[in-house]
């Protein structure tokens, strides 16, 4: 039987395109933006199913009391990382990735921006479920969404061809966030928005980072090993943390691994 799928909820975001709704002292995820619960608290609540493990929330140092606090209101219990600072989401991912494999050395790992809204709970599992028969064999799955109109603010994927009978399928190309006019022609060519979720196992994700961003694998790898219990929080060692440099993990890994595209 399968071990369960270890979640990753990035929460370290300030929002600002939200602002003044959302800004640093009180960032959307935290927010109830659509419902009762913070959109946080939705995508834990989603993710709180057999078929997952105990998630690792990764956040700033300004927001980790907010991250426990609204777990433990909804009643999930989650391991909480401390980020010292902002070094984008290929450090923050690969951070919480490498607390996960030291958990469970064979950890399959769900990437989660914590502020995204799924209403249809169901359907975001069984994406889960053929995505993860996908990562078993080695790749790093990303979730696309079809689009409802041309959007500048989101990167873009063009699918390839079918990976077995659940609507996975392989990428040809990751692009980064169009004009208006690139966008439409996308739409029209049946690109996906790129939603900034992945699935994929973890010795890959690490393997994978380390070859193509030496700086980033080594300087996270350094700050998970000199972490601190602090509160019960996992605050990252800040100098090796901070050495990571700066960039998201579509630019660091996806847009030209060969697990993740071909």
């Amino acid at each position: 039987m399968s071990s369960p799928i270890i979640p990753i909820l990035l929460a370290g975001g300030a929002g600002t395109r939200l602002w003044p709704v959302s800004r640093d002292a009180l960032p959307k995820q935290f927010l109830p933006l659509v419902g009762d619960r913070s959109t946080y608290q939705q995508t834990l609540l989603r993710v709180r199913n057999p078929m997952f493990a105990t998630p690792i929330v990764i956040t700033g140092p300004n927001f980790h009391f907010f991250a426990r606090r609204q777990a433990e209101e909804i009643g999930v219990e989650a391991t909480v990382v401390i980020e010292p600072a902002r070094r984008d989401s290929g450090a923050a991912i690969a951070a919480a990735t490498e607390i996960a494999a030291a958990r469970d050395p064979q950890a399959v790992v769900l990437a989660l921006a914590a502020d995204h809204i799924i209403p249809d709970v169901e359907a975001f599992h069984a994406t889960c479920r053929a995505g993860r028969a996908i990562a078993d064999t080695g790749r790093i799955v990303t979730f696309g969404i079809k689009p409802t109109e041309p959007k500048t603010s989101y990167g873009y994927i063009l699918p390839g061809g079918a990976l077995g009978k659940d609507g996975v399928y392989t990428v040809k190309k990751f692009v980064e966030k169009p004009d208006i006019a690139t966008a439409t022609r996308y739409v029209r060519e049946g690109y996906l928005w790129n939603s900034g979720n992945f699935l994929f196992r973890a010795d890959v994700l690490l393997s994978e980072l380390k070859r193509l961003e030496p700086e980033i694998a080594a300087a996270v790898s350094e700050a998970v090993s000199r972490a601190g219990n602090d509160l019960g929080f996992v605050r990252l060692q800040p100098e090796a943390f901070t050495r990571a440099p700066k960039k998201s993990i579509d630019y660091a890994v996806m847009e030209t691994s060969c697990r993740a595209k071909s």
